[in-house]
C-alpha cells in the first residue's frame, strides 16, 4: 500500500503502535504512575467529605471520634503519597518520553542516511524533511498526552460525573456546556496554528539560515572583512519580523478566544454554586457533601478543559505532524526497527558482492535538480582491481558528479552502476558504500579528537590501532603529531574545548586522507586532495603518494596535471563527458584537450607559479 492511499488514522495508528510495540515497558511505567496519581486524587475528595461529616458529629458528641481520628491518618497517608506523586510522574513521563523520542529519532535518522543524495537538492523535499524532524519531538508528546488522558482525566471525569449524577445532575449540564464552548474555540486556534507553521516552513529556513551566518564561526572572517554584517542582519530582519508579526497576531486572536472562554467559565461557575447553596437549603446532602461538590466545580472545569483542548490539539494539530513524519519514513518494516532499536548490524559484510573485481559505469547522466544541462551526460567508464585511474578537467566539467555516481551517494538517471557485475541500486547501496575509502572534495570540519576523525572512515575499526596506525602513515601524518603534544588525542577546533586546535587546509586534507584509507578499503577515491597544498610542495607529497597506492585500486579527481604521473590510465572530462583516455604519452601524441592542459600547468610546477 503506497503512502498516498494510506489514510491519515492509520499513518497515525501505524505510529502509535510502533510506540507501543517497541517501547512497552516504559509506556506501562508511564501509565502505572498516571493510575496511581488519578486514584489517589479521587480517594482524597471522598475521604476529606467524610472528614467533614465527621467533624460536624464530634462537634455535636463534644468530644474527638476514633473514626474522625483514623479519617486523618488516612487522609495524611493519601496527602503525603499525592504530594511524592509529582516526582513519580515526573520520573515516569521522563523515563517513557526518552526512549520513545529516542525510538523514533532514530528511525527518522535511519530514513535520512538511506535518501538518495540528489533529493537534498531539491527545494520541495527539504521543506517536507524540515517539518518531518520538527513533528519527530511530537511523537512521544502526542503518545504521552493520549495516556494522560485515558488513565488520568478520563478517570478523574468519570469519577466527578459519577459524584454529581449522584449528589446534583444538573452540574453534568454545566460540564456539557464547558465542553461545547471548548471545543468550538480551541478547534479553531489549534488548526489556525497547524496552517500557520506549515505556511512558514519554507521562510523559516530563510531565518534559520542567515541566523547561522550570523553566528557560525566559519563565517565569523569574511563578515569583519568586508563589512557585511548590517546587510544580513537586515535580511534575517526583515523575514524574521514578518514571521513574528504573524504569529503575533495569532496569539492576539488567541487571546480573545481565551477571554471570551473565561467569561463563560465564570458564569457557569456562579450558576454551579447557586445550585449548590440550593441543595444545601432543602437538605438533599449534609455539608461534607457540600464542600466536596464545591471543590469539584473548579477541578471538574480544569479537566473538562484539560481533556477537550488536547483532543481537539491532537485531532486537528499534532495528528498532521506525525502524518508528515510518517509521509517522510515510510516504509519501514519491524524487522528494520528491531535492527534500528537494537543498534546492530548483523549482515554487514566488507565486501557483500565477493571481493573486488572491476566497477563499470554503463550509458550513466546524471542532471541535478533545476539544472539547464546535464552534469553527467551518456558516460561509460570501467575500472579494474589495482588500476589506478586519474580524472581530470576543469571545474564544471562532471568529475565530483562522477565520483558520486560511482559509489551510489547519487543515483544515475539513466544508465547503470555496478561492483563485479552487480548493480547499485537504493537497497543495496549501503552495501557497496563498503568498498570505498573516500576523500572529497568538500568535507566537514568535525571538532573531535584527531583519531576519531580519522576513524570515521571505518566506524567499525575506529578503536583498531593497527588500522588508525596504518591510515596515519599514509598520510604522513607525523608532522602533526610532533606538533601537538596530545597527538592523536589532540581535539580539532575549538566549538566546545578552548583547548582545541585550529588547523590549516593542507592539515586537513591529510587528516581527509587518513581517514579514506581507514579499514584499508578496496577502492579510493579522492577528489582535489591536493588542493590545498602548492605545486611545489605537491609533487614531494605525489612522490610518498605513488608509494602508498601500489597495490590500490584508486579514482584520483583533479584539475591538475600533477596527478597524471600517478595513473595507469588518464581520463579527460569536458561538459559531463569523458574526451579522451589513455596513457600520459598516449594522451599527449592525440594533441587533443589533456595537452593543452598539461603545457598550460606545466609553468607553474616548474616556476611555483601558484605561490607567486
Amino acid at each position: 500500500m503506497s503512502k498516498e492511499s494510506t489514510s491519515p488514522h492509520k499513518k497515525v495508528l501505524w505510529i502509535v503502535n510502533t510506540g507501543i510495540r517497541f517501547c512497552l515497558p516504559y509506556i506501562s511505567v508511564y501509565v502505572l504512575c498516571v493510575l496511581s496519581s488519578t486514584l489517589v486524587g479521587i480517594l482524597l475528595n471522598i475521604i476529606n467529605k467524610n472528614i467533614i461529616n465527621e467533624l460536624s458529629t464530634s462537634s455535636s458528641l463534644g468530644r474527638i471520634t476514633g473514626t474522625f481520628l483514623g479519617l486523618i491518618t488516612v487522609f495524611v497517608l493519601f496527602y503525603i503519597f499525592q504530594s511524592a506523586s509529582g516526582f513519580l510522574m515526573a520520573f515516569g513521563q521522563n523515563f517513557y518520553r526518552l526512549n520513545v523520542s529516542m525510538l523514533f529519532q532514530k528511525i527518522f535518522m535511519w530514513r535520512t542516511y538511506q535518501t538518495p543524495q540528489e533529493r537534498f537538492f531539491d527545494t520541495e523535499f527539504m521543506e517536507k524533511y524540515s517539518f518531518a524532524s520538527n513533528a519527530v519531538g511530537k511523537i512521544d508528546a502526542y503518545i504521552g498526552l493520549w495516556i494522560q488522558l485515558t488513565f488520568g482525566t478520563v478517570g478523574s471525569l468519570v469519577g466527578t460525573i459519577a459524584l454529581f449524577a449522584i449528589y446534583e445532575p444538573w452540574m453534568i449540564l454545566t460540564m456539557l456546556i464547558t465542553s461545547a464552548v471548548t471545543i468550538l474555540i480551541y478547534s479553531y486556534v489549534v488548526r489556525k496554528q497547524y496552517e500557520l507553521d506549515k505556511k512558514q516552513v519554507k521562510e523559516q529556513r530563510f531565518v534559520d539560515y542567515y541566523r547561522s551566518l550570523l553566528s557560525q564561526k566559519s563565517m565569523a572572517k569574511e563578515l569583519r572583512i568586508y563589512g557585511i554584517q548590517e546587510h544580513f542582519f537586515n535580511k534575517w530582519l526583515e523575514k524574521y519580523g514578518l514571521l513574528r508579526k504573524e504569529r503575533l497576531d495569532l496569539s492576539i486572536q488567541q487571546e480573545k478566544l481565551n477571554t471570551l472562554f473565561k467569561i463563560v467559565q465564570f458564569f457557569l461557575r456562579v450558576l454551579t454554586t447557586v445550585l449548590l447553596a440550593v441543595g444545601v437549603y432543602f437538605n438533599r446532602y449534609d455539608i461534607g457533601t457540600f464542600v466536596m461538590l464545591f471543590g469539584l466545580i473548579e477541578t471538574s472545569s480544569g479537566q473538562v478543559f484539560n481533556f477537550l483542548y488536547n483532543i481537539v490539539r491532537g485531532s486537528y494539530k499534532e495528528v498532521k505532524y506525525l502524518v508528515d513524519y510518517y509521509d517522510y519514513v515510510a516504509p519501514v518494516k519491524k524487522s528494520e526497527i528491531q535492527r534500528i532499536q537494537s543498534n546492530t548490524d548483523d549482515d554487514f559484510d566488507e565486501m557483500p558482492f565477493g571481493k573486488f573485481k572491476e566497477l563499470s559505469l554503463e550509458n550513466v547522466s546524471y542532471t541535478y535538480p533545476n539544472a539547464d544541462r546535464a552534469a553527467v551526460n551518456d558516460l561509460s567508464i570501467t575500472i579494474k582491481s589495482g588500476e589506478i585511474v586519474c580524472i581530470l578537467g576543469y571545474n564544471g566539467s562532471g568529475k565530483t558528479t562522477l565520483s558520486k555516481l560511482m559509489t551510489g551517494s547519487l543515483t544515475p538517471q539513466t544508465g547503470t552502476v555496478k561492483i563485479n557485475g552487480v548493480q547499485i541500486t537504493e537497497k543495496n547501496r549501503d552495501s557497496a558504500l563498503s568498498y570505498f575509502g573516500l576523500a572529497p572534495q568538500e568535507f566537514s570540519h568535525f571538532s573531535l579528537r584527531l583519531r576519531e576523525i580519522v576513524g570515521l572512515g571505518n566506524i567499525r575499526k575506529m578503536q583498531d590501532e593497527e588500522e588508525l596506525h596504518y591510515a596515519y602513515d599514509t598520510a604522513g601524518l607525523s608532522d602533526l603529531f610532533e606538533k601537538y603534544p596530545e597527538g592523536d588525542q589532540t581535539v580539532i577546533g575549538k566549538e566546545y574545548d578552548e583547548n582545541g586546535v585550529d588547523l590549516s587546509g593542507g592539515e586537513w586534507q591529510k587528516i581527509v586522507i587518513a581517514s579514506c584509507n581507514m579499514g584499508k578499503p578496496a577502492f579510493l577515491i579522492m577528489d582535489e586532495p591536493t588542493a590545498s597544498i602548492d605545486p611545489q610542495k605537491e609533487m614531494e607529497y605525489l612522490r610518498n603518494f605513488r608509494k602508498n597506492l601500489v597495490g590500490q585500486t584508486a579514482v584520483l579527481i583533479s584539475h591538475r596535471i600533477g596527478f597524471a604521473r600517478l595513473a595507469d590510465r588518464i581520463v579527460m572530462m569536458e561538459n559531463g563527458k569523458i574526451t579522451e583516455s589513455g596513457t600520459h604519452a598516449q594522451l599527449l601524441r592525440l594533441n587533443g584537450y589533456y595537452p593543452k592542459l598539461f603545457y598550460e600547468q606545466k609553468n607553474f610546477y616548474e616556476m611555483g607559479g601558484e605561490n607567486e
